[in-house]
């Protein structure tokens, strides 16, 4: 086993969980195992790990290249093995086609629109956790897929579903995530069964029910403008297609962000040193006298600058993309329909770029650190044509949402010292990991100075 994660920016709790990786999953899940240290393998390196072999692009520059020629490389989501998942929506679409879909919700999705979605992300946030449990461990990654499925339906889908729904598309998150993985880590060997293909079945079901009942109960803003009244616009003749998009639009806003809730959940849990100070910014922000403007990011700058460290040490590994004919990327020939990895878990971990990168280390976001990192080098939302049109919604959802959620519970591991494993699915989840989600003391006390904040305010990247 390869254990990940080590004392953090300030001391943990000595019982704190482990995160290990299979041997066999190191090169595709462990962004810290050798195979994928920067400097070591050269700008490209062929890899290989089972049946697989994996041209791995080391180069930042040639990683851009790579990631944004949509011409001579294919992402991962237009494969035609996904057909039956990502249906007649501009997930499964390319070129032209796809561009045209994404300008479509561009304006929708863009940030001088989101001004309400803050004061709107913190009131479902509270509403949706009020039905969490407080008297015994819950499932952290079913439950935060549950609370991002909601809020995502709420404040950027402008809808609603039914509870029961809701429970069932937060279980069959988890399965569809696995299922997509591993249909397209086969596609190569159609040969060979796809583990569980009746349970993903029944999950994209679910999915489809959810996506249906979203787009007939969804609420259009006054101006007609949201994204769900664009795509219904647009395809008055093929009603189908706009439901495809929803169904797109809700998956890829559940997939990545409840993954990194389920991590940042971890990692409080890790340093409840950092659950007080965010706690103590999200009552001087989210307050009940705080005005609606005050819902914002720009203003959590250290639950902004948690959530940059969750994504930096957890986030998506690496993106893949296939070249539709035979190429070369740097100097290395690469076949057509080759797998060509991305690995943006390894970049994250570049000590040429942070210092101990092993490190969780919140504070090298701050604001004043120098020198000043941007959390656009972390590739968040993937990059090129495919970078994730509900980016911006993102941005403001993921800090406000999280800081509601602390300023309500206070997360503890439980049972303490058990190893949490990291699941096998598009956007790996800490498998295993199991949380009290207790109610706040009515009067917690006032936080103090971070360890090391003393002599060192601000701790460098």
């Amino acid at each position: 086993m390869i254990e990940e994660g080590g004392p953090g920016g300030c001391p943990a709790s000595r019982e704190e969980p482990r995160v290990a990786h299979s041997r066999t999953l190191r090169f595709w899940l462990d962004p810290a195992n050798i195979a994928v240290r920067l400097g070591q393998a050269g700008p490209v390196a062929r890899t290989k790990a089972g049946p697989t072999v994996a041209f791995q692009v080391n180069d930042p520059s040639l990683l851009r290249k790579v990631g944004c020629g949509e011409d001579i490389f294919q992402a991962w989501s237009a494969d035609p093995c996904l057909r039956d998942f990502t249906g007649n929506g501009f997930a499964g679409s390319e070129g032209q086609a796809h561009r045209d879909r994404r300008a479509l919700m561009k304006p929708a999705l863009a940030a001088p629109r989101l001004t309400a979605l803050g004061p709107s992300v913190r009131d479902s946030t509270e509403r949706l956790i009020a039905d969490l449990p407080t008297d015994r461990p819950v499932d952290i990654p079913f439950e935060m897929s549950r609370l991002v499925a909601g809020l995502v339906i709420e404040t950027v889908l402008n809808s609603a579903i039914s509870p029961d729904t809701l429970t069932e598309l937060a279980r069959a998150r988890s399965v569809l995530s696995a299922g997509v993985f591993w249909k397209y880590a086969l596609s190569p060997w159609p040969w060979v069964p796809t583990p569980r293909r009746s349970a993903f079945r029944r999950a994209l079901a679910t999915l489809d029910e959810a996506a249906r009942e979203a787009y007939v109960r969804h609420r259009p803003d006054a101006d007609g403008n949201d994204v769900v009244s664009l795509l219904k616009r647009s395809t008055d003749d093929r009603p189908d297609a706009a439901l495809h998009d929803v169904r797109a639009l809700l998956f890829a806003g559940i997939e990545a962000t409840a993954s990194t809730f389920a991590w940042a959940c971890y990692e409080l849990g890790r340093h409840p040193d950092h659950q007080t100070a965010i706690r103590a910014e999200a009552d001087a922000v989210l307050g009940t006298d705080a005005s609606a403007n005050a819902a914002h990011p720009r203003l959590l700058p250290r639950t902004a600058g948690f959530v940059s460290e969750v994504t930096r040490l957890h986030g998506i590994p690496f993106l893949v993309r296939r070249p539709r004919q035979a190429t070369y990327v740097g100097d290395q020939p690469v076949p057509a329909g080759a797998l060509v990895t991305l690995p943006l878990g390894a970049l994250r971990r570049d000590p040429a770029r942070y210092a101990r990168p092993a490190e969780f280390d919140p504070l090298r976001w701050a604001p004043e650190a120098r020198p000043p990192l941007s959390p656009a080098a972390l590739f968040p939302y993937g990059l090129g044509p495919r970078y994730c049109p509900g980016a911006a919604a993102s941005e403001i959802m993921v800090p406000v949402a999280l800081a509601s959620l602390v300023r309500s519970r206070t997360l503890r591991t439980a049972p303490p010292g058990r190893t949490v494993r990291v699941s096998l699915e598009l956007t790996p989840m800490p498998k295993g990991l199991t949380m009290v989600a207790a109610p706040r003391e009515p009067n917690p006390p006032v936080p103090g100075p971070m360890p090391g904040e003393q002599t060192h305010s601000v701790r460098r990247p």
